[in-house]
């Protein structure tokens, strides 16, 4: 039987990120390169006679959301095809990539059209590699819970590779679509999840692929974890990036070691001070690390509102690498602030954290900010009049307008026109 490797969601481009010198990459950017010939090496030390690749490789969108500039993605793309082309050299059957929901398809295409005949992009079709039959599902992800038609699925196979959400106490694909298909197919292999796992929802020829590499998205993904308070001895475990080996009947996980420590750091307090205490402490001991300029570091804090808070504490320490935060809602009680209309009362704390669970990202952003500034005790308190509210509404608006794409100029047309309503007041 061939030996088959299958890779997936490396999600290479998302490190890029905007710069006027058209020669430089950002450090994450140089990273991720590594990481990525360093797998490949690896792989190709597997010696597989067929590569696929299962969705999310590479990426159409920064971490922020924006859509990456062609001169961005122009600085990776050389190293990204000449490290997958030595990689289907190796091979006898070539590459097989599946569009994941962070790839484009004209960028595959691309990519087909430059490595040759041995770069397959498959989108809803059965390709046969080697002596194994597969079928690659095209994503039909979408955010939150969601089904395929049944007329979509395909009828019955060997080994199916799609990209979707395994609804693992979370949104996503329907777990009847997964039954099905692991009724009509002997395999079935699923990426999107960045995680490992052999029989999720109790489908025992279902596997998750793990992610290749660690990218900006952490998704659960570490391989060292500090917890305060505590004693601050760091958790450290197994890597949990990777790929899987298809060599008759035999599935195996082959671990891969990125070159950089991926740090979760978790913060439990009661009070901002208390998760100010925690950051210090924490990257106090990071800073005693023998590769504290190699670490990738994402923290989450409970106890405080805004990042803003952790964001000051973090910029002290210049030489740690912190990729992300995370906040959860004060647990302190705020005054309690009467709010017309309701037939009780209400702290202002717990006001603020109904709202920001109730958005999305970014309106979640906008939403702090106005409580940050507007909704605040001082301004809820103070006894209600004209100049008051103008201030506020003129406040609001300064706010609003950069999320909402509003010009400055427009604003500041739309301000000078009001102006004088309040003064008749």
């Amino acid at each position: 039987m061939s030996r088959i490797a299958i890779l997936s969601d490396a999600h290479l481009l998302i490190q890029a990120e905007r710069f006027r010198d058209e020669n430089y990459r950002s450090p994450r950017g140089e990273i991720s390169l590594k990481n990525f010939s360093n797998v490949i090496s690896q792989v190709i030390a597997e010696e597989p006679e067929a590569v696929i690749l299962a969705g999310d490789m590479f990426d159409e969108r920064e971490k922020g959301g924006e859509w990456i500039a062609d001169s961005e993605a122009a600085k990776y793309w050389p190293e990204i095809r000449n490290e997958l082309k030595r990689l289907m050299e190796c091979t006898k059957y070539g590459i097989y990539a599946l569009r994941g929901n962070h790839d484009s398809a004209p960028m595959l295409k691309e990519l087909q059209d430059y490595l040759g005949d041995e770069f397959h992009f498959a989108r809803d079709e059965q390709k046969e590699i080697g002596d194994h039959q597969v079928y690659f599902l095209e994503t039909r992800y979408r955010q939150g819970n969601y089904s395929i038609p049944q007329e979509e699925l395909p009828r019955e196979g060997e080994i199916l590779i799609m990209h979707e959400t395994l609804p693992w106490g979370m949104p996503g694909l329907e777990p009847e679509v997964f039954q099905e298909l692991g009724r009509r197919f002997s395999l079935l292999f699923n990426g999107h999840m960045h995680h490992y796992a052999h029989g999720p929802l109790d489908i025992d020829n279902l596997y998750a692929l793990p992610a290749l590499i660690p990218s900006r998205e952490l998704k659960g993904n570490f391989t060292v974890e500090y917890h305060w308070p505590g004693d601050l001895e760091p958790r450290v475990k197994d890597s949990p990036f990777g790929y899987l080996i298809l060599d008759g009947d035999e599935i195996s996980f082959q671990r891969y070691s990125p070159i950089q420590s991926i740090v979760n750091v978790r913060i439990e307090g009661n009070t901002p001070s208390d998760v100010i205490t925690g950051v210090n402490e924490v990257y106090a001991r990071l800073m005693e690390r023998e590769d504290k300029d190699n670490l990738w570091v994402w923290i989450s804090a409970r106890g405080v509102t805004f990042e803003d808070t952790l964001q000051k504490e973090i910029n002290k320490y210049t030489e740690i690498n912190t990729m992300d935060i995370s906040v959860k809602a004060r647990k302190e009680t705020r005054k309690p602030v009467e709010l017309k209309g309701l037939d009780k009362m209400i702290s202002l704390s717990d006001l603020e954290t109904k709202v920001l669970l109730s958005l999305p990202w970014p309106e979640r952003d906008l939403a702090q900010k106005l409580f940050q500034e507007i909704f605040t005790s001082e301004n809820l308190s103070k006894r209600a009049d004209s100049n008051l509210a103008r201030f506020l509404f003129q406040k609001l608006l300064e706010l609003s307008a950069p999320a909402l794409g509003v010009p400055q100029e427009h604003l500041n047309s739309f301000l000078l026109t009001v102006d004088p309503l309040w003064k008749k007041r």
